[in-house]
């Protein structure tokens, strides 16, 4: 049985929409997310809940990837390298992909108040139990 949410709480989808959002733009839209998360939470539903811990796991591990590919160019030979080429390419055109998916069906699943779970990530969280 699928459960929904209060359709008057939108929370969920701007979970998603700023988990797509810190994807092509890494940092603002995270920090909107841990501020979404923060402010939220409390009041919001166990489907609800869910997507925020989701998204915000799921930005979490994309900005660390991100940081960390940046970081292994700074170190090793700067961004006029065919190895800052390469692991750019790499991050967005195979790993950036694959996120977007996940934040696109997460996306579409929020706006119809339908609970979602990101895959690989959603088996690590458990769902939240209502208040």
């Amino acid at each position: 049985m699928k459960q929904r949410y209060n359709t008057r709480d939108h929370t969920a989808a701007f979970a998603a929409a700023f988990f797509i959002g810190n994807l092509l733009f890494v940092g603002a839209f995270y920090l909107a997310l841990w501020l979404l998360y923060f402010f939220r939470y409390e009041q919001a539903s166990v489907i609800t809940r869910h997507h925020l811990q989701q998204a915000l796991l799921g930005s979490s591990i994309s900005t660390s990837i991100f940081i960390a590919i940046n970081i292994f160019i700074i170190l090793t030979s700067g961004y006029a390298s065919v190895t800052a080429l390469f692991s750019l390419e790499f991050y967005f055109m195979l790993l950036l992909p694959m996120f977007l998916v996940v934040g696109i069906l997460a996306f579409t699943k929020a706006v119809k108040g339908l609970d979602f779970s990101y895959p690989l990530i959603g088996r690590f969280l458990k769902k939240p139990v209502s208040v």
